[in-house]
């Protein structure tokens, strides 16, 4: 029996309003004073939160001061994106609905919680934890994000449901062994949750509901 949903942020219950090549660019930025661009180029395949963590890695000591410089930039630009944003305006209604149905919510995001709680100030009230890149840099798709809000919510993973608008959400959950649902409100298409491996694939987090 599912006792808890676990729903990614943007795109999912908030309008995706992120420019990631812009944050992209930003943050190479602040890497080239670190690394050679060569390094940088070798580093091109990954997400740029996994980017930041090898490269801190990699500079030891002088890790930390990298560290501090991009997720201050990536925190700033993150927060400039929310301004105006606001959630779905179905949103509060689905998360009172499965609250009323005796759910409990939690939030898994890579952004950080001063980004989230400008799109949607008042969500400590709708759900029952948040877990944000300030709580851990085992980030979706690494399954130890969704266990941590397991544990958080005292559920074991059959008895949870996460919901996502991108396959890093899927991947998370199928290796949490939650049950998945994608989105297509954010920039995923159908087929490419098909492809990940999503139990569900619906056009927004209305939807779930009938799924529970």
């Amino acid at each position: 029996m599912i006792k808890a949903v676990i729903f990614d942020f943007d795109g999912t219950l908030a309008p995706l309003s992120l420019n990631f090549d812009h944050m992209r660019v930003e943050i190479e930025e602040i890497a080239a004073h670190y690394v050679s661009p060569e390094e940088i180029s070798e580093l091109r395949s990954l997400y740029t939160l996994e980017l930041i963590y090898t490269i801190e890695a990699q500079l030891k000591e002088k890790g930390v001061r990298f560290r501090s410089e991009a997720f201050e930039k990536l925190c700033a630009l993150e927060v400039q994106a929310s301004q105006g944003n606001d959630p779905f305006p179905y949103t509060r209604d689905v998360l009172g609905a499965l609250r009323g149905r005796g759910m409990m919510l939690g939030i898994i995001t890579r952004n950080c919680l001063k980004a989230v709680k400008t799109v949607f100030p008042d969500i400590g009230r709708c759900v029952d934890t948040i877990v944000t890149r300030d709580d851990t840099d085992l980030v979706k798709p690494n399954p130890a994000h969704v266990e941590i809000v397991l544990s958080r919510l005292d559920v074991q993973p059959d008895e949870a449901i996460l919901v996502g608008d991108h396959p890093t959400d899927i991947i998370a959950g199928i290796a949490a062994k939650t049950r998945t649902v994608g989105v297509l409100a954010g920039r995923t298409q159908k087929e490419r949750f098909a492809e990940t491996g999503a139990d569900h694939i619906v056009a927004d987090i209305r939807a779930v509901i009938d799924l529970l």
